[in-house]
């Protein structure tokens, strides 16, 4: 019999390699990374919970040494196979996201980006000491608004003010809410200050 967390990683597994598998071609980066993209911090970068790719493409387009990060294994082979195409540089790795201590071993990293995903709470405890003094976290991705339109997840929707004054070690830069093609979201930019 599996453990819990065991059926849960593998049902995840399964459920977003056959998501990944049934599609073809690539969405465009996310608008709200694109319009940030030369806020962050240049270097080392990782874009959690990658999904087939679209946002380390534009990461690695940009000179960031990118390191992409998903539970699906069917999405890291397409982004693999597009970043060649491309001529991009991009290091993968298959990891559920809800046991993140192996990132300890890429740190320090300039620039964490997290997109249309929410993490648990062991990745968020690490995200400030995975980054550089100086480096940048942006986060978005959907908020409560946003299920009573396509049933996303209450459980994996942002609340209003949510993260603001989470981490004691990142300063927020900002904090919006918003609407835009894809839904209702909430996004943080946060930087590792000095002190």
């Amino acid at each position: 019999m599996l453990i819990p967390y065991l059926r849960g990683m593998i049902s995840d597994s399964i459920k977003w390699n056959e998501r990944h598998g049934a599609k073809t071609g690539f969405h465009a980066p996310d608008a709200y990374l694109l319009q940030h993209i030369q806020r962050l911090s240049a270097g080392k970068a990782l874009d959690l919970a990658c999904g087939r790719g679209r946002n380390a493409f534009l990461l690695a387009a940009h000179g960031f040494e990118t390191l992409a990060v998903d539970i699906a294994e069917v999405g890291l082979q397409h982004l693999q196979t597009a970043a060649q195409e491309q001529n991009l540089h991009i290091k993968t790795l298959l990891l559920d996201l809800d046991e993140p201590g192996v990132l300890s071993s890429e740190a320090p990293l300039d620039t964490i980006v997290c997109i249309n995903f929410k993490p648990g709470k062991a990745l968020l405890q690490i995200i400030p000491d995975l980054l550089k003094t100086g480096g940048t976290f942006l986060w978005t991705s959907f908020n409560e608004l946003q299920v009573t339109i396509n049933t996303f997840p209450i459980e994996k929707a942002l609340h209003p003010n949510e993260f603001v004054d989470f981490f004691k070690k990142l300063k927020l830069v900002e904090y919006k809410r918003f609407v835009d093609e894809t839904g209702h979201r909430d996004a943080y930019l946060f930087t590792k200050d000095m002190h």
